[in-house]
């Protein structure tokens, strides 16, 4: 399954994404993948200008600091690692940066691989205030995009995982109402928004 978005829901202040792919490969890859700055860098075309560790797991507390390109314009963040639970999730929210972002990663184990869902909540602040519909449109195209190179990414390197893709190669140049029926792998994570109990822990 190629990486489709399955929820995009909209009000006043921003919006929330729901996006799904299967990975056929084992679970252990994908989180050590989803662990580490440089392969996330590489999948979203983010540049990490400060990584707490580029060479280490991503654990509760580390922050990444990179410029992010919004269409024509360019936005520093500051993220930070909110919660983890290895072999099952990631979640990261921004303290810096126009947008106020929650982005959850949630696998699984499935059938000949893994079900990978992407959970982003982004409220919209500052000169992209007035820009929700062109926030959302290009939030589409880099969270499908990312997830397909994610995917291939994982593919090519699921035999033998090399430094480029843990991330030990130094820092990375790269990190709808929908259809409900039918819905693949909507399981314990597809329902779980991240503003919800695990972001207030972390808070």
């Amino acid at each position: 399954m190629s990486a489709h978005i399955t929820r995009l829901e909209k009000d006043a202040h921003g919006f929330t994404m729901l996006a799904e792919q299967d990975v056929p490969v084992e679970g252990d890859v994908v989180d050590e993948a989803l662990s580490r700055p440089a392969a996330l860098g590489r999948w979203f075309d983010v540049h990490y200008e400060w990584p707490t560790s580029i060479d280490e797991p991503l654990n509760v507390g580390a922050a990444l600091e990179f410029t992010a390109a919004v269409g024509p314009l360019r936005y520093e963040f500051i993220m930070i690692v909110a919660d983890r639970i290895p072999g099952e999730s990631l979640m990261l929210r921004t303290t810096k940066g126009p947008t106020d972002a929650t982005v959850e990663y949630t696998w699984t184990e499935a059938d000949g691989g893994v079900h990978v869902i992407f959970e982003g909540d982004f409220r919209l602040r500052g000169s992209l205030w007035w820009k929700s519909p062109w926030s959302q449109m290009l939030a589409r195209r880099a969270v499908t995009r990312g997830l397909e190179r994610m995917r291939k990414d994982l593919l090519s390197h699921a035999q033998t995982p090399t430094p480029a893709l843990l991330g030990r190669a130094g820092s990375a140049a790269a990190t709808p109402p929908a259809v409900q029926d039918g819905c693949v792998g909507r399981g314990r994570a597809a329902h779980r928004k991240p503003s919800g109990r695990r972001r207030a822990q972390s808070a």
